[in-house]
């Protein structure tokens, strides 16, 4: 009998070691799957309520023309960047958000205006959860942005220091809506990608002479 117990409780260690050891593993496990949730998260903006709507005044939820302080409050996984127009380069701010990039490039220059110091004097936004100020997503093609009105679209010219054809909208002019002409003729089809957007945020475009009736 004795003997038989002394098997028993041999057992039940055994038993009890096995169990205990599955489940640290689990914690552990679980401790890595939460720890990487929260690097995910951290990697990227706070979602953008409405979504990441872009305009003259507002871009997500930041203040077109706020410090960069007051930005980097709202978006703690802000990190560094060089937005590079060929011709010419600046130091900016990047804002990753799930689906799109946001870019501050702050005011150049000495001269004196409105617009606090340290805030942007440009913002660059691309990616396919990009929305215009009504709230459409960002058009894909040349065509699509045909599509909401009088455009006036670049040639595709191709010369040194060429940073790519753009575009504009009567509907939205302040927009600067970029496109990619690679391998495309002078004049650009309406499969011609838009890749992307910029705003000055300094002085708002209207292009009036071209968009009166």
């Amino acid at each position: 009998m004795p003997r038989f117990m002394s098997a028993f409780a041999i057992a039940c260690c055994a038993t009890t070691a096995i169990v205990m050891v599955s489940c640290d593993r689990s914690d552990r496990a679980a401790d890595r799957r939460t720890g990487d949730r929260f690097t995910s998260a951290a990697s990227t903006c706070p979602p953008a309520p409405g979504g990441i709507i872009v305009s003259f005044d507002r871009v997500a939820y930041f203040p077109a023309r706020a410090p960069e302080s007051q930005l980097e409050r709202l978006c703690p996984a802000v990190g560094d960047t060089l937005y590079d127009a060929v011709g010419w380069q600046a130091n900016g701010r990047k804002f990753p958000f799930v689906g799109a990039m946001l870019v501050a490039i702050p005011h150049q220059g000495t001269s004196p205006d409105s617009i606090a110091g340290g805030a942007p004097e440009m913002w660059t936004a691309s990616g396919d959860s990009v929305r215009l100020p009504d709230g459409q997503l960002l058009p894909k093609t040349l065509g699509a942005l045909r599509a909401l009105g009088k455009t006036l679209v670049d040639k595709n010219e191709g010369y040194d220091d060429w940073n790519g054809p753009d575009a504009r909208t009567c509907r939205f002019p302040e927009i600067l809506f970029k496109l990619n002409g690679d391998s495309l003729p002078k004049t650009l089809p309406d499969s011609a990608r838009v890749t992307g957007i910029e705003i000055n945020v300094r002085s708002r475009e209207t292009m009036g002479p071209f968009c009166r009736p």
